[in-house]
């Protein structure tokens, strides 16, 4: 009762005094909660001894799992359940807690297996002519020697001959070994770990799981000796291969790690020299506010480079961008695919074409046969091959058939029958422009994709011959040009960040990467995702740092790629590619050394229509040995638009392009700079003329400095914006059916609907039922609350959940899809009747709810507001549910005015009716049997 009389009257007082943050966890269907785990982050003047004795005094038992340095602070685990991560957030001394939380390697996008009998179905044999590698490693002999780089993933088969120091030579793992390319390195986990069991560490960090192979191949991986074995499909090179490497293991193969293990092992790896540290580890939409982000900047500012993979999400559109790259000075890497990659072919009439399939084809499949494309009865154009009658006409006896990609029309089964009864003796499918993808058939009758441009060609050639000849190469590949490249990958995730951020930064090529994998698991692969882009950046990172002789800032050197990147358009479009998708554009690392320009900052963001920056200045600098004079440009980029749909709340996984595009003027387009000064440019922007701003266009540019001087290096800087009021941009996605309120049981794996007139027993020791608020947001919000009043319309406090924690707190947008279930993605707050009564609060500041019936409200804070509750939040009330608990009498509460707004009339309320569908949610008293 002391304790409620302490609350009572600091409520009174209208403030409670928090010795700490307790921050939610990220929500992302990659990251968990690991049970009882916190993060603890101290006040600068407080030592690990500080926070023992603390923690002694308060009788509080834990396990100190990691005790950081560089971070000031500590990884713990309770012992008991009395204790969670509130009582943490009230000791003397500490400023954040955090729980401790997964990662998950990334969703791999269109993974092709390891090489079988020497096969290479699509390859990326070099991307280093599209990026200027292939002439720094020519012209310039950089490798990347004597530049350290820690690879943080799933360990690396070091034992690979691709790292080998010798031709002929298998690679090793030694710690300070003159001999090996791997010279530092720990197992954090242990080949076991999943995340929730203890890690069990141990010195040996070998790979078990393939990705980290993958990733250091990439990086310093060396294939080009005739004598290597086992033998590659084709030679190749990694980025950098003469750079050597430390081996932080911190994912076994459940291809699981947590905070507490990224956090050990990115201050190992800054202790043991490393310049560089590669992390393509797969985060989630989320605020600069996590531990690692905290970290990063630190060891940033301390000189080391921090480079992380922006994500692969990009199918769920706007605002998705990873959170591990989200620093100020760290750099986040997009994926771009390859210039050119290596296919199996056939030839026509001659001429070989690349396709895609899941066969391998022999060489004697089809030899010598020719193609008949089915062209429309109409308007000659060609034919999905759907419809029998188009081709009932034709002689199919002994050809392939040539039919465009419609997807959706018909099945390739119904097709396949249809042409095997006419004769035919497999097809090809011409693709959509930018669309490139194989098809599952049989040796008996294959079916294969052809990208857009070829399918083309073949009609001309078939027009030009219909008696031409076609044959598979069988096991032969050959070098094209990639259908697919040079362009941003599709599954790259989209910026901007939840502060309208510029971020990715830039992008790197992460499309059908062929590089190492573990010798046990067939020695090479092609992975495509933005984990194969960063590596190349980190790659590309040493060969800047070697060829300046010093170990730059991670901060500049983003800043030189950002300067010096290529812009790229999508396959067929008139103009650059936006800015959240690309950053600044494919990394360009012959043109970063090369330039004597720079622009600085590396990145202007412009904000939305409200808080529109309408000057920026600029500061151009020349370090070169003459004056040099500059011409100003301004290129704009695709405006995106992910809020097309009006109906749906929630943003659309595909963006509509526009060219609604900004204006930039200079003053002058020209400026002269003196040798090794710097002068300072302002740039008025006019946001766009066109587009709807109820729906939020995403618009980019890029400011362009070229120097007069011949063969001098152009530099830019990219800007971002949103048109529109993003305080307005939807929340939640009503549209789904969010937010609601359910129930799960001990017996059910999915929520169900609460029944009428059932009351939640919670003073059993095994609760059989416990309600649930479930939360979907399709957009960054400062602030996401889930209210809870009691039966007289009184504030009570904030839910707090076991498996979530307190429902406050900044918190990123859903994916739109749970990889695991299939279904739409959600945030899901079980509820045993704990409650905060502010945020933020010292642990005397929350309790169990006595029993009675609750209200339950939902608020998402929008964004670029305040947080005045209510008239800052989207705010939904859902339904009254009825508890019985063996909480104590609650302090004397707040109104509704206090609290939040008169339930019956404000117009911040939203009528939730549309919910019903989904749960129970207008005014019911639930209740549970006993």
């Amino acid at each position: 009762m002391k304790a409620t009389l302490i609350v009572s009257a600091l409520l009174a007082a209208t403030t409670v005094v928090s010795a700490g943050r307790l921050h939610t966890p990220t929500p992302s269907n990659t990251q968990q909660l690991v049970h009882k785990s916190y993060i603890v982050e101290y006040e600068d003047h407080v030592s690990h001894t500080h926070f023992a004795n603390t923690l002694k005094r308060r009788q509080i038992d834990v396990d100190v799992r990691q005790e950081y340095e560089f971070f000031n602070g500590a990884a713990i685990t309770f012992l008991s359940d009395q204790h969670s991560g509130k009582h943490l957030a009230s000791l003397s001394g500490v400023k954040n807690v955090w729980p401790v939380t997964t990662y998950s390697l990334p969703r791999i996008r269109n993974p092709i297996e390891p090489f079988a009998d020497g096969v290479i179905k699509a390859t990326a044999v070099s991307n280093h002519n599209s990026t200027g590698v292939n002439v720094l490693h020519d012209n310039f002999k950089l490798t990347g020697a004597g530049i350290k780089v820690g690879v943080l993933d799933s360990g690396v088969d070091y034992t690979h001959p691709v790292f080998a120091v010798a031709p002929a030579t298998r690679g090793c793992f030694a710690v300070n070994s003159p001999t090996c390319r791997f010279t530092k390195g720990w197992d954090f986990v242990g080949d076991a770990y999943s995340g929730g069991r203890k890690p069990v560490p141990g010195p040996d960090p070998m790979d078990r799981h393939g990705h980290g192979t993958h990733v250091a191949g990439i990086i310093g991986g060396n294939a080009l000796s005739p004598t290597i074995s086992p033998p590659p499909p084709v030679p190749w090179v990694g980025v950098a291969p003469g750079v050597t490497f430390g081996i932080y293991k911190v994912i076994g193969k459940a291809g699981i790690t947590t905070t507490e293990v990224l956090l050990s092992a990115m201050e190992m790896a800054f202790k043991d020299g490393m310049n560089i540290i590669n992390m393509s580890l797969g985060g989630g939409s989320a605020y600069r506010d996590g531990p690692e982000a905290k970290l990063a900047e630190t060891l940033t500012a301390n000189g080391m480079v921090v480079i992380a993979a922006a994500g692969n999400e990009g199918s769920d559109g706007a605002w998705m961008v990873s959170d591990l790259g989200l620093g100020d000075s760290t750099t986040s890497v997009a994926s771009f695919d390859g210039a050119f990659a290596t296919f199996n072919y056939f030839t026509y009439a001659g001429v070989n074409y690349p396709y895609l399939s899941s066969i391998i084809f022999s060489a004697n499949v089809g030899a010598n046969t020719g193609i008949i494309p089915i062209l429309s009865t109409v308007d000659g154009s060609l034919s999905s091959g759907c419809n029998p009658a188009f081709y009932s006409t034709l002689d199919l006896k002994g050809k392939y058939v040539l039919v465009k990609h419609s997807p959706g029309e018909c099945d390739s089964k119904v097709r396949q029958a249809s042409f095997q009864a006419a004769g035919a003796v497999g097809f090809l499918v011409q693709h959509l422009p930018g669309d490139f993808v194989g098809f599952i058939s049989t040796a008996a009758f294959p079916i294969v994709g052809v990208d857009y441009e070829a399918g083309l060609k073949l009609i001309a050639a078939w027009k030009a011959n219909p008696a031409g000849a076609f044959a598979w190469s069988g096991p032969l590949t050959s070098e094209f040009p990639n259908p697919d490249g040079v362009a941003p990958s599709a599954f790259s995730s989209y910026g901007l960040d939840g502060e309208l951020r510029s971020k990715p930064d830039y992008g790197a090529p992460g499309g059908k990467i062929l590089s190492a994998y573990p010798l046990t698991l067939g020695a090479y692969s092609v992975l495509s995702g933005t984990s194969m882009a960063t590596p190349y950046a980190v790659g590309a990172s040493a060969l800047y740092m070697e060829s300046k002789k010093s170990k730059p800032l991670g901060a500049d050197i983003r800043k030189a790629f950002k300067n010096t990147a290529t812009f790229s358009r999508d396959l067929g479009a008139p103009i650059v590619s936006s800015a959240l998708k690309q950053g600044s554009g494919l990394i360009n690392v012959l043109n970063a050394i090369q330039a004597t320009s720079s622009i600085t900052p590396d990145h202007i963001d412009l904000l939305d229509t409200v808080n529109f920056k309408k000057s920026a200045d600029i500061t151009i600098t020349n370090s070169g040995a003459a004056a040099e004079t500059y011409t100003l440009s301004h290129i704009p980029a695709d405006t995106l638009n992910f809020y097309y749909n009006a109906s749906d709340p929630f943003p659309q996984g595909k963006p509509l392009i526009s060219k609604d595009q900004a204006t930039v003027s200079f003053g002058s387009n020209q400026i002269q700079v003196a040798a090794g000064q710097s002068t300072t440019v302002t740039l008025t922007f006019t946001e766009p003329a066109s587009g709807d701003a109820a729906q939020f266009p995403l618009y980019s540019g890029y400011v362009v400095a070229t120097p007069t001087t011949a063969g001098g290096v152009a530099v830019h800087v990219p800007y971002t914006g949103v048109k529109g009021d993003v305080s307005k941009v939807p929340m939640m996605d009503t549209l789904k059916g969010f937010p609601s309120l359910t129930m799960a049981t001990s017996s059910s794996q999915s929520f169900v609907n609460i029944p009428r007139g059932m009351v939640f027993d919670l003073t059993r020791p095994n609760v059989q039922a416990v309600p649930v608020v479930r939360t979907r947001l399709g957009s960054h919000s400062p602030d996401l609350t889930i209210r809870v009043y009691n039966d007289k319309n009184q504030f009570a406090g904030f839910l707090s959940s076991p498996s979530q924690g307190p429902a406050f707190g900044s918190s990123g947008r859903q994916m739109d899809i749970d990889e695991e279930t299939k279904q739409k993605q959600s945030k899901d707050w079980d509820w045993e009747g704990e409650i905060y009564f502010v945020e933020n609060a010292t642990s005397t500041a929350h309790q169990i709810v006595p029993s009675g019936t609750y209200q339950i409200v939902v608020a998402a804070q929008k964004k670029f507001t305040k947080g005045n509750y209510p008239d800052d939040f989207e705010v939904y009330k859902l339904a009254s549910i009825s508890l019985k608990t063996n909480g104590p009498p609650l302090p004397e509460l707040q109104d509704s005015a206090a609290g939040g707004p008169n339930f019956g009339g404000s117009s911040s309320w939203k009528n939730l009716g549309v919910i019903a569908t989904t749960s129970v949610v207008m005014s019911l008293v639930m209740a549970v049997g006993f």
